[in-house]
């Protein structure tokens, strides 16, 4: 399989007519422990690499934000190139972020922490700035 691109769409793009599956449809979140290999677990490994592309590029962006930037930003939702995405509830979305920068920054993020931005969301890692 050729590498995977994601870019960043609006969530209004994604229409019932948008090519591909919205891959938060696949996993298992109500229980999801907060880790990325625990997330990524949820999910049947044929979108590992899906899930890993989208999770590459929202380090890249230092993606640092709430569900509702997600659902309202013009570049919220992730598309990769073979069609696929997610579009995520608050806490969905919640969840993905905490597993992403909890395994890569070593904290321990709640799907709360990036559920809604404003001033719910953590401080950005000084090394951002």
């Amino acid at each position: 399989m050729p590498a995977l691109t994601v870019t960043w769409q609006s969530y209004d793009s994604i229409t019932p007519e948008h090519e591909g599956y919205n891959l938060s449809s696949f996993g298992g979140f109500e229980e999801a422990d907060t880790s990325w290999p625990d997330y990524l677990a949820l999910y049947p490994a044929e979108w590992h690499l899906h899930l890993e592309a989208i999770r590459h590029s929202i380090i890249a962006k230092q993606i640092w934000a709430g569900g509702d930037w997600h659902q309202d930003s013009p570049h919220g939702v992730p598309v990769l190139s073979d069609g696929h995405f997610i579009i995520c509830t608050w806490r969905g979305w919640g969840e993905l972020l905490a597993a992403v920068w909890n395994s890569e920054l070593g904290q321990q993020f709640t799907y709360l922490d990036f559920y809604i931005g404003g001033r719910r969301l953590p401080e950005r890692p000084a090394a951002w700035a």
